[in-house]
């Protein structure tokens, strides 16, 4: 019978929950209250659970997704297209060369940008391939172990895949420190990393994402 008992997944049930606790407890309070006061908590019995129902229906008409759980939804397009809005194309962006060439000059660049212009060192571009290469293997080991019900980011999945004993909780450590390293690369902030970390990450990363490559 307790396997029917479904847990609370969203804050409707909550709402509700609630509602019924408040009044069922103002019920019960109200031959407690001084004779004085009982009007007074009359009025509040009644106009609380009509102030509720009225934030409840203008939360459903202006902002309905918010009392949702992700679980409430039959998919996972589903409630990412909710929360998820493409942004719309910007319709006056115009490609024509010419066109191009006048937005340069209004922006006050007085030559073409150039590829070559991009610089990023090696060091960034190896610790870029580092974190994208780990977060690659990590999520198509976790789709194919773990049932997951929305996508999580990466440091979530790693204390379930150790739970699982999946990856090894060496690994796990390696993972979040070579994470350490290589997320200040990515954000520009290059010059927080030291010669060792880095160094550190060149002989780590290699043999970490070829055992990450060997779980199948």
């Amino acid at each position: 019978m307790t396997e029917k008992v479904k847990f609370i997944s969203n804050p409707l049930t909550i709402i509700a929950i609630f509602a019924a606790l408040a009044e069922i407890n103002a019920t019960v309070s109200i031959g407690l209250v001084d004779k004085e006061l009982q009007q007074t908590f009359i009025w509040f019995v009644i106009l609380f659970p009509t102030l509720l129902i009225i934030l409840f229906f203008l939360t459903l008409n202006f902002n309905t997704k918010v009392i949702y759980a992700p679980s409430d939804y039959k998919t996972d397009e589903s409630f990412q297209k909710m929360f998820l809005i493409d942004p719309k194309p910007d319709k006056e962006i115009n490609f024509d060369k010419d066109i191009i060439k006048k937005t340069i000059q209004e922006l006050g660049i007085k030559t073409e940008p150039k590829e070559q212009s991009i610089k990023v060192s090696d060091d960034v571009q190896f610790l870029f391939g580092v974190r994208y290469s780990i977060e690659k293997e990590l999520r198509r080991i976790t789709i194919k172990f773990i049932e997951e019900d929305r996508p999580r980011p990466v440091v979530m999945l790693l204390p379930r895949l150790v739970e699982q004993q999946i990856i090894t909780p060496n690994q796990h450590k390696v993972i979040r420190n070579l994470f350490s390293i290589a997320s200040p690369a990515i954000h520009g902030e290059e010059q927080r990393l030291t010669v060792a970390e880095i160094d550190f990450a060149k002989q780590i990363a290699p043999g970490l994402i070829d055992e990450l490559r060997k779980i199948e």
